[in-house]
């Protein structure tokens, strides 16, 4: 406990200062920084021995893949009394009635009542839609204004005509680098430049052999990197036809990272593809400025206040990845504890 509270404080990178170690053991030892997007320099130190920790337990994948997970969770609350799960209902404006939400608002015309309203959108968003003079000056400053994650680059790559597993590839995720200087590759990139950018690679079709994901013979493979937001989001605005002139030149750039470092030929075998911008994850989540992970997971933003949280409306509560944790874990963890609360009666 003295140790923890010694370092709760602490970057990675202080660790790794005050133990003198090696650019090639310091690579090794943060290889999973890409998980919550931020570079050794900046991460707490709690929450990356969380994560080491975490793994070193063991690392999970849903047999019938996430589509099998999200769909046992949505049946799940389709079967409740009066429940449902609405697609393509986006919200877009949310009317406050005294101290209290009235009427929720969706771009299809939809208007929604409830005694309890809880928003999964980041509080910068939610913030946004009620209008900030509803709220007191004090909760807008600290609940609309944090450092926020990385924002992601993602490409989707349906494959055919070869295993993934000839060229390494299995049920286990790879993280490429290009050199052992972590925090100088993450200051490149969040100045735009992905000439040899980091990379998270997965395989979802090789984690689970449950059939679905894919058509037969067919496989999967993900990549993940992170690249800045305000440059995407102003060429977007300005010029569409630009902007997909861009997505489409950083794909054909990542194939040539991919075939350099593991899959010769890997253009020759796809059949389908998608890629993400920053402004992508902006436009399909309500991430304010692009964020993967909500409120960026340094140390001054890792503490026990970090929960799903009560507004000052007397009837809309908070649970995302920022009033709360990010990942699968956090997510979950963060629901749940809402839940107990609600039905506990403490609110």
């Amino acid at each position: 406990f003295p140790r923890l509270l010694r370092w709760r404080g602490a970057t990675l990178a202080g660790l790794f200062d005050r133990l003198g170690l090696s650019m090639r053991v310091r690579a090794v030892l943060a290889g999973q920084c890409g998980d919550y997007l931020l570079p050794p320099s900046e991460v707490s130190l709690l929450l990356h021995a969380t994560l080491v920790v975490a793994y070193g337990e063991g690392a999970y994948y849903p047999r019938r893949h996430y589509a099998g997970m999200v769909d046992a969770i949505v049946e799940s609350i389709r079967k409740q009394p009066g429940c449902d799960v609405l697609l393509g209902e986006a919200v877009d404006r949310i009317d406050v009635e005294g101290n209290r939400v009235a009427t929720i608002h969706t771009a299809t015309g939809g208007r929604y009542r409830a005694e309890r309203v809880i928003s999964n959108m980041d509080p910068h968003a939610t913030i946004e839609l009620v209008g900030a003079s509803r709220f007191p000056r004090e909760f807008v400053e600290e609940h609309a204004h944090y450092a926020y994650s990385h924002s992601g680059v993602t490409l989707y790559l349906g494959l055919r005509g070869l295993d993934l597993r000839d060229f390494g590839f299995g049920a286990f995720n790879v993280w490429s680098y290009p050199n052992d200087d972590l925090d100088a590759i993450y200051r490149a990139q969040d100045a735009g430049d992905l000439s040899s950018p980091w990379l998270f690679l997965s395989t979802p079709t090789l984690h689970a052999a449950e059939p679905g994901l894919a058509p037969p013979g067919a496989q999967i493979l993900e990549i993940a990197t992170h690249a800045p937001h305000a440059w995407w989001r102003e060429l977007r605005d300005r010029d569409p036809r630009a902007y997909n002139r861009e997505k489409k030149k950083l794909r054909e750039h990542l194939y040539d990272v991919l075939e350099a470092r593991f899959v010769p030929g890997l253009r020759d075998h796809v059949d389908v593809f998608a890629i993400g911008s920053p402004a992508t994850n902006e436009r399909f989540v309500r991430a304010p400025f692009g964020n993967a992970y909500g409120a960026a997971l340094v140390p001054a933003q890792v503490h026990a206040a970090r929960r799903p949280m009560k507004t000052p409306l007397e009837n809309l509560w908070l649970c995302n990845a920022t009033a709360g944790w990010p990942s699968i874990g956090g997510t979950v963890g963060t629901g749940r504890r809402l839940a107990h609360r609600l039905l506990s009666g403490q609110d």
